[in-house]
C-alpha cells in the first residue's frame, strides 16, 4: 500500500512538472502536486484588449504592465511568477499586460527580464486582490 501511494505521489509531481513547464501563448498554469496554482495571462495587444484586461485587473491577484521608459508598451518580456516556499512558478513571454492569480494570500517573487535586463520584486499578494505593478525599462 505503501508503495503505491509513493508511485501516485510520483505521477503527480511528474504531471505537475510536465505543466509547469509546459509555456504556451495566453494563460499558463504551474501546478504542484497538491493542485494548487499560479496563473499568467498575457495579453494587451489592440486597444480592445487593453480595455478588456484592464477592466478584468480587480478580479485578478496582480496585473502587470511591461513598459519602457518612455511609456511605449513592451512585449516578449520573460515573467516569471513564483512562491519558493510552496514550490509553485509560472512563466511565460508575456507583454505588454500580464494578468497574475495566485492560490493563497503571500510573498510571491515576480521576476523580469528583458533585453537582457532582469528586474526582481517581491510583492504580498492574494487571490482577487487586485494589485498593480508596473515594469519599466531602457530600451
Amino acid at each position: 500500500m505503501k508503495e503505491r501511494l509513493l508511485g501516485c505521489r510520483l505521477t503527480s509531481w511528474l504531471a505537475a512538472s510536465l505543466v509547469a513547464f509546459g509555456l504556451c501563448g495566453g494563460a499558463v498554469r504551474a501546478q504542484n502536486a497538491t493542485d494548487v496554482d499560479i496563473r499568467i495571462d498575457c495579453g494587451g495587444i489592440g486597444e480592445d484588449e487593453v480595455s478588456r484586461m484592464r477592466s478584468e485587473a480587480g478580479s485578478h491577484s496582480l496585473m502587470i504592465q511591461f513598459i519602457s521608459f518612455d511609456g511605449s508598451f513592451l512585449a516578449d518580456v520573460h515573467a516569471r511568477i513564483d512562491d519558493p516556499l510552496r514550490d509553485l512558478r509560472a512563466e511565460a513571454e508575456c507583454g505588454p499586460i500580464g494578468l497574475v492569480d495566485v492560490p493563497v494570500a503571500g510573498r510571491y517573487r515576480i521576476t523580469a527580464t528583458y533585453g537582457g535586463h532582469a528586474q526582481e520584486h517581491w510583492l504580498d499578494l492574494k487571490p482577487r486582490g487586485g494589485a498593480y505593478k508596473v515594469l519599466r525599462w531602457l530600451e
